[in-house]
């Protein structure tokens, strides 16, 4: 009777210890901008533009497919080249945001957005890939990627 309560123990916190793998570290709710949260619903976003963008955000025909209805807009952060939000084209919610930043600012976006992100989330893990760079911070909900190459700076947050 003994080893099967011992038995019972040790299995209930070992799965205990594999389920906190799984927990979702709060990535999910990762703000992509004050006010703005992925998976928010297009109307809301439509209707306060004017608190992420300089100028309306527009369909992005080019990046637009099947998979997501693509919004570009013009951010106040002069580093900025652009930066791209994806709707999922059936439940309408914001699925990824994508922010492009100036080549010129590859050396200085690359420590300061690692620096803020591992002290908002946790230390990130970090891949080779496409000739360049990704940094990972992901739980079962969301990921958050910063992909830097020669002259590239792109921060990516999405849905999973």
């Amino acid at each position: 009777m003994r080893h099967a309560f011992l038995s019972v123990s040790l299995l209930s916190g070992f799965l205990a210890l594999a389920g906190c793998n799984l927990a979702d570290r709060g990535l999910s709710k990762l703000q992509v901008a004050e006010d703005l949260a992925l998976g928010a619903p297009l109307e809301d976003v439509k209707q306060q533009w004017f608190l992420y963008s300089d100028k309306p955000l527009v369909v992005d025909d080019a990046m637009s497919d099947g998979s997501y209805v693509v919004y570009r807009g013009v951010s106040r952060d002069p580093a900025v080249t652009g930066f791209y939000f994806f709707f999922d084209p059936k439940t309408q919610t914001l699925r990824q945001v994508e922010w492009r930043y100036q080549s010129s600012m590859t050396e200085a976006k690359e420590k300061e957005l690692l620096d803020e992100w591992t002290k908002k989330l946790w230390t990130p893990s970090n891949h080779h890939r496409w000739g360049g760079r990704v940094y990972v911070w992901e739980d079962r909900k969301a990921q958050l990627q910063l992909y830097l190459a020669d002259g590239i700076c792109h921060l990516i947050q999405r849905l999973n």
